[in-house]
């Protein structure tokens, strides 16, 4: 069996509610109904729907005041409208009002399961393409452009339950010596080495992402003492990796660290901008300690 969708199925005639849903209930779908529009909008508030299948002409609202009603809440749900007045409406009607579908009444089984199995496999493409869009292809981290989705919606949660955040503003030091010296597959060996001790260092629910190049960021709820005790284990995490590295360079980072108090909000971009200008801060003290940016020598220095 494929996979199993929450799906509203919304007309006025019980004949054509029983008929659709017993048609997709066959096919391993759970099928919730409504009368008309209005009650549709009532269950979409209640639940979460994968798809909605709606006739047009229905009392109270009709499906293409619903189907642009349903969009408002969710740009991306799968509609697909049923009509038996094909002289009045289209479907070039339907897809203008926001449906991905449109089948005329009466209809055969398989003609509605393919259009509607058609429907939500393009719906599964596009959301693996967003997603596609929105992770790092290297390391797997989050990219830059999903990281300010997330952020965005951490710092409003941030302000609602007065949480403060930490946000750690992380260079890989060296990566353009590794690279001029090793070649960019060791450069980018490194690079994944780095993104997978940040995934083991933080919590799931941490935001981390991959700005661009050797720039990292990790996004979280902290405490002063949660703050230490994070940066002592990915320090230590960072040190055993050291251990296992055979060639003439170590991993080392430079990392800012900047505050989010909800009492005090500050946008996104100014708390990176507060992270990054300590994390340069450190970059250009070490840059006096070393012979190169990356460590050499079996030494490590990933403090902060």
């Amino acid at each position: 069996m494929g996979v199993s969708y929450k799906i509203l199925i919304v007309d006025d005639k019980e004949s054509i509610r029983k008929l659709v849903g017993n048609m997709l209930s066959q096919k391993g779908h759970q099928c919730v109904t409504a009368n008309n529009g209005i009650e549709a909008l009532d269950k979409i508030r209640e639940n979460r729907f994968d798809a909605v299948i709606s006739d047009i002409a229905m009392p109270e609202m009709d499906g293409l005041a619903l189907t642009k009603e349903l969009l408002k809440h969710d740009q991306s749900l799968p509609i697909m409208i049923m009509t038996g007045y094909t002289d009045n409406y289209s479907a070039e009607t339907a897809i203008a009002s926001g449906a991905r579908e449109f089948i005329s009444k009466p209809f055969s089984i398989p003609e509605f399961i393919i259009r509607f199995d058609k429907m939500m496999r393009d719906r599964k493409g596009e959301e693996a393409l967003l997603a596609l869009s929105l992770i790092d292809e290297l390391t797997g981290l989050h990219n830059r452009r999903r990281f300010f989705v997330l952020a965005d919606q951490y710092i409003k949660l941030s302000v609602r339950t007065k949480k403060r955040l930490l946000l750690l503003f992380i260079d890989m030091d060296g990566l353009k010596w590794i690279n001029d010296h090793y070649g960019h597959h060791e450069g980018d060996h490194v690079l994944i080495g780095l993104a997978n001790l940040l995934k083991k260092t933080f919590r799931e629910s941490d935001i981390i992402a991959r700005m661009g190049g050797d720039e990292f960021v990790v996004l979280s709820e902290s405490t002063d003492e949660k703050g230490e005790i994070v940066m002592t284990r990915l320090h230590e995490n960072i040190r055993d990796y050291n251990t296992k590295i055979s060639q003439d360079y170590k991993l080392s980072i430079s990392v800012g660290a900047a505050q989010f108090d909800p009492q005090y909000p500050i946008s996104i971009d100014d708390l990176l901008s507060k992270a990054d200008a300590l994390m340069y801060a450190q970059k250009r003290k070490k840059r006096g300690q070393e012979s190169h940016p990356g460590v050499r020598n079996g030494q490590t220095d990933s403090t902060t």
